[in-house]
């Protein structure tokens, strides 16, 4: 039996609303001459008017950046015919009815249980989950999700554009992709290129298609009609690329590879589910771009993959050689003196182990105050902080304590900006800490959960002690650190550092890259 049928043949699957683990669509079928709902506008939602002609009032979702826009937007037009509002809602509208004249279908394939709890506390008990209801139906979770993929999408046969170029990085405009395609737009203007992305308010330079990755009627056509792909994270399970077509990942971090991915965190964690969606990309992936020889062989095992690299360096990390153009730009949006120095926070995330491991902020408990005394006696008096969560954990930022002249970064779109205009970072087991450092700007790391992490949770490629920035497991040791800290001895270790694994960054990989993706477009390269 292989990785996907192994998964596939999870039928104790439950979910912890027990209600879940008993619906059915005949149940649901009771309920629809009540005023029906659904909650999660997508590939859920997306199935839904795919399979049922049904009319509802609307669609809730709780992405305030999707409320009040075209619903066909997210969704197949079909579904303009089938509801009574056309446009996205908020969950405030169910004020509007007497809850036992209500009844929610939650579409939401990924928190359906978060739903159904926002949906309790507002006093609303007539409510279903479509994913629930496929797991039944299909006696597997895996094989649900699957059903409902397979049946949106539908196989394309037009004809591929040899200027198209798709790319997609977890759904915004940054990382790679960003500089890559703004050195594409300096070089060529024949070019179309599409940006996959989850919110289509998103400010990109003229000459960038934006396309919402949750409407697969829209996503799907532009992917099967791309030369190319230029990918920072996965391309899912239900989409195979033409034998024609070229597939270039970039992965979503800078030149140096500092924790297991892929196969190796996949097997340390024995997550199956995970191993199938990288195997699938790595019999597909054409090239990988990376940065040293160290990254080409940590991308080559996480991957599982044996094919074309081209080691150009990171060109997220461009940026940072003309960082004074940025520091006034982040200075201006977040009305910070010009004058002062910026440090920026950035811890990464942690796993909570359950069913699936589950990506969760980290409460450091970081003393702001300490830091904010120990920085100015070491490098001057005034600092601005800013704190940046990774972006899979961004909204728990707001309810994190902090005083009130640290400031939450995480929602701003593109952290490479931060990291230019920043003088100093602290961080703990992000490979972020890397770029800075590739300026030879100070990182100093706080790691207090550092057995429990790197024991079980991510192992490291690298030996934690071996790093070349200053390592602190409590308040006091960060203190210490930043009160001892000196500047030549620190640039000597990074030095040493970056040579002995073949870094050597110069502001100048995103041009490389693109000037590389022209000549496979052009055909000056052979794939």
């Amino acid at each position: 039996m292989d990785t996907r049928e192994k998964v596939s043949s999870n039928r104790n699957y439950k979910f912890n609303i027990d209600k879940f683990n008993s619906q059915t669509w005949e149940d649901f079928d009771y309920f629809r001459k009540k005023k029906v709902f659904i909650f999660g506008i997508g590939y859920g939602a997306e199935f839904y008017f795919e399979n049922d002609e049904n009319h509802i009032v609307g669609i809730i979702d709780n992405d305030k950046k999707k409320q009040g826009l075209p619903i066909d937007l997210f969704v197949n037009k079909k579904a303009l015919n089938k509801c009574q509002e056309k446009k996205v809602l908020d969950v405030s509208v169910l004020n509007q009815y007497p809850v036992d004249h209500i009844v929610i279908l939650i579409a939401n394939l990924n928190a359906s249980e978060q739903i159904a709890e926002q949906l309790e506390s507002l006093g609303i008990n007539n409510y279903f989950s479509l994913i629930a209801m496929e797991t039944i139906r299909t006696k597997s979770f895996i094989r649900a999700k699957d059903y409902i993929i397979d049946n949106i999408y539908k196989k394309q046969t037009d004809k591929i554009e040899p200027n198209k170029l798709v790319f997609y990085n977890t759904g915004g405009y940054f990382g790679h992709g960003k500089y890559i395609t703004e050195q594409l737009l300096k070089l060529r203007n024949d070019l179309d290129i599409v940006w996959i992305v989850s919110d289509l308010t998103l400010n990109v330079p003229e000459g960038i298609r934006l396309v919402y990755g949750g409407n697969r009627n829209k996503y799907i056509p532009e992917l099967e009609t791309a030369k190319m792909w230029i990918y920072d994270n996965l391309v899912p399970l239900y989409f195979q690329k033409r034998p024609e077509q070229i597939y270039v990942q970039v992965k979503h971090w800078s030149s140096v590879t500092l924790k297991t991915f892929g196969f190796d965190v996949s097997n340390f964690r024995n997550e199956d589910r995970d191993l199938v969606v990288y195997k699938h990309n790595s019999v597909m992936i054409d090239y990988i771009i990376t940065g040293s020889e160290f990254d080409t062989d940590a991308c080559r095992s996480g991957f599982v993959y044996n094919g074309k690299v081209l080691q150009a360096g990171s060109p997220r990390s461009d940026i940072l050689f003309n960082e004074g153009q940025y520091r006034e730009k982040i200075c201006n949006y977040f009305n910070l003196d010009n004058n002062k120095k910026i440090l920026l926070y950035a811890p990464t995330f942690r796993y909570k182990q359950g069913v699936y491991y589950t990506p969760e902020a980290y409460e450091t408990n970081i003393d702001y105050g300490l830091l904010v005394k120990k920085l100015a006696d070491r490098f001057t008096d005034d600092w601005s902080i800013l704190l940046r969560l990774h972006p899979i954990v961004s909204d728990a930022s707001t309810s994190m304590k902090r005083p009130d002249y640290v400031i939450d970064a995480s929602d701003y779109p593109d952290s490479q900006e931060l990291v230019a205009a920043a003088d100093v970072m602290i961080t703990d087991y992000s490979s972020i800490m890397f770029e800075p450092a590739f300026v030879r700007k100070p990182v100093f790391l706080y790691a207090p959960d550092r057995k429990e992490y790197i024991d079980g949770e991510r192992k490291l490629l690298i030996d934690y002690d071996t790093l070349p920035f200053p390592i602190a497991e409590s308040n006091e040791e960060l203190a210490y650190n930043i009160e001892s800290f000196k500047q030549d001895k620190y640039v000597s270790k990074v030095d040493e550092f970056m040579e002995k694994y073949g870094v050597h960054e110069d502001g100048h990989a995103s041009e490389r890259v693109a000037r590389f993706i022209l000549d496979l477009i052009d055909g000056i390269r052979s794939n």
